[in-house]
C-alpha cells in the first residue's frame, strides 16, 4: 500500500452513518413533543416524569446545551440523572445514544464510570456515541480502552468513533502510534482514513499515506521510552 492516495471521507458533521440515519428518524418523530421549556429545571422534570419515550428522548437531549444551566450544582444534577438513565437499561437505544451524547458535552467526570461500561455494551450505535462521548471527557487512561474497541469491535462505526476518540484524548502512550499505524492498514477506507487523521492530530506530523514512515516515527517514540539496555537489545 505504499504510495496509496489517502482515502478521504467527508468531515465528520457531514457524515451520515447509520447512528445518525437512525437519530435523523427518531428527531423526525419528536415533532409533537410539545413545549418542554428552556432550563434545565424544566427538561429534567420531563425526564423525571414523562412517560414518552419522544419528550425523554427530546429532554435528555436538551441538556447538553450549556446555557440551559443556572449553576455547576445544577449541571451535576442533571448528571447523575443522566447517568442513572443510562446505567438502569430501559431507555431506547436511541434515547441511550443521546444520553451519551450529553455526557460528553457536560463533560463531567461523574460520568466516566457509566461511559467506560457503554463503550463495550451490547448494541452498536450505543457504543459508537459512548466512544464519541469518552473521547470529550475522558482521560488519558481511557486511551487504552478506545484502541481495544478500534482493534477488536465487530461495528465499523464503533471502530472509526474509537479512532476519531483518540485524536479528541490525543495521548502520549507511543503504543497508540502503532496501533494506528496498524489502522493504516486496514482494507476499510473510513478506518484508514480516521486512523490517519488521528496520527496527525496526536504528532503533529503529517506524512501522506507512507505507511512506513509512520510506523517509524511511533517505533521511534516507543523506543524513546524504552531503558537504554531494551533499546539497545536487536529486535
Amino acid at each position: 500500500m505504499e504510495g496509496q492516495s489517502v482515502p478521504t471521507i467527508p468531515p465528520r458533521r457531514w457524515v451520515l452513518t447509520p447512528t445518525a440515519l437512525c437519530l435523523v428518524a427518531v428527531i423526525a418523530g419528536c415533532g409533537g413533543v410539545g413545549f418542554l421549556g428552556t432550563t434545565a429545571s424544566s427538561f429534567l422534570r420531563h425526564v423525571r416524569e414523562s412517560d414518552n419515550p419522544n419528550v425523554r428522548y427530546a429532554a435528555f437531549t436538551r441538556l447538553a446545551d450549556p446555557g440551559c444551566y443556572s449553576d455547576e450544582g445544577q449541571k451535576a444534577e442533571a448528571v447523575r440523572e443522566l447517568v442513572a438513565a443510562l446505567d438502569g437499561g430501559q431507555e431506547s437505544v436511541a434515547t441511550q445514544a443521546a444520553i451519551c451524547r450529553t455526557l460528553g458535552a457536560l463533560d463531567r467526570p461523574e460520568a466516566l464510570t457509566v461511559l467506560r461500561k457503554t463503550a463495550l455494551a451490547e448494541d452498536p450505535i450505543v457504543r459508537t456515541e459512548a466512544c464519541r462521548a469518552l473521547g470529550k471527557t475522558g482521560t488519558i487512561e481511557d486511551a487504552t480502552l478506545l484502541a481495544r474497541v478500534m482493534t477488536t469491535d465487530v461495528s465499523r462505526d464503533c471502530r472509526v468513533a474509537a479512532i476519531e476518540a483518540l485524536g479528541d484524548l490525543s495521548p502520549a502512550d507511543p503504543r497508540i502510534g502503532l496501533t494506528l499505524v496498524e489502522g493504516m492498514r486496514n482494507p476499510d477506507p473510513a478506518i484508514r482514513a480516521a486512523s490517519y487523521q488521528t496520527l496527525k492530530l496526536i504528532t503533529g506530523q503529517d506524512h501522506g499515506f507512507e505507511i512506513d514512515r509512520w510506523e517509524e516515527l511511533a517505533q521511534a517514540r516507543l523506543d524513546e521510552t524504552q531503558p537504554p539496555d531494551v533499546r539497545a537489545a536487536p529486535r
